[in-house]
């Protein structure tokens, strides 16, 4: 047995012992953070990254002294930047950078969602409902389909089996169409300047629409929208058919479930 001083015993004594208790500290029997024990531990910077730019605050954790990688499960929650959650899983790769032994742990975002309004376009009548839904998608999402909707539309059908993009105030519009429609007749509005016969040459703009077959008259905020762009020189005018009065205007029943109504209407110019 070789010869060994009191002094050489006691400091290996005392390194063993640290080593030990580093090792309990760092399997997670401590509540308070790790110390560094020189010899024994070092400290590793832990950088959080987002799409490749760091986020937040730089984080801290003790490992081994000859530790080569550092385990996620290491790096205690209240370090991570608020909004975000760890992506990377596993063990983190000790690196230099910028002078300090590092670990780089990727973040996502933490998805609280975004909320769509989803309006509804009436096929058969032709008409927007004034009934919409609000519905909850993932921050990313670009499109909504039927199957987003997870109720029914009372009365009505939903035929739009497509993609419905989302816009940019977070809004879709789906086409729909009444269970049991009533029965209809088509009807042709005919727009005629106001002061003159209401014959061929003074009408001013015509529009179709559908109405169930006992609606005898209608009112202008049910007539069909009469409008056209044009441009006045170097004035770009959008040039509108406004019903004279607000009716109520007697549809011709004309056979074969067709209609025609006679409205008295002037233009209206607006500046684009």
């Amino acid at each position: 047995m070789s010869n060994i001083s009191r002094r050489q015993f006691l400091k290996s004594a005392g390194v063993a012992t640290l080593a030990v208790a580093a090792a309990g500290m760092m399997a997670g029997c401590s509540k308070e953070d790790a110390p560094v024990i020189p010899e024994v531990t070092k400290e590793v910077k832990v950088i959080f990254m987002y799409k490749g730019a760091t986020a937040g605050k730089d984080g801290s954790v003790v490992v081994k002294k000859d530790a080569k990688t550092v385990p996620v499960s290491m790096i205690k929650a209240e370090q991570i930047p608020q909004g975000y959650t760890m992506e990377s899983t596993g063990e983190l790769k000790i690196q230099e950078i910028g002078g300090k032994e590092s670990v780089l742990v990727d973040l996502k975002k933490i998805d609280t969602g975004k909320k769509v309004t989803v309006a509804f376009y009436d096929s058969v009548n032709k008409a927007m409902l004034s009934t919409t839904m609000t519905i909850t998608v993932a921050s990313d999402t670009d499109f909504v389909y039927k199957t987003d909707l997870k109720e029914a539309l009372p009365g009505y059908e939903i035929i739009d089996n497509g993609k419905n993009q989302i816009s940019e105030n977070n809004r879709v519009v789906m086409e729909v169409k009444p269970v049991n429609p009533a029965k209809q007749k088509e009807v042709t509005v005919y727009y005629y300047k106001e002061g003159l016969e209401q014959i061929d040459k003074n009408c001013i703009g015509e529009a179709t629409m559908n109405v169930d077959m006992d609606v005898t008259f209608l009112y202008a905020n049910q007539l069909p929208k009469v409008s056209k762009e044009a441009w006045m020189g170097q004035d770009k005018i959008l040039i509108q058919v406004v019903p004279v009065g607000n009716g109520p205007f007697r549809i011709n029943y004309l056979g074969n479930n067709k209609g025609e109504v006679k409205v008295t209407a002037k233009i209206k110019y607006i500046k684009a």
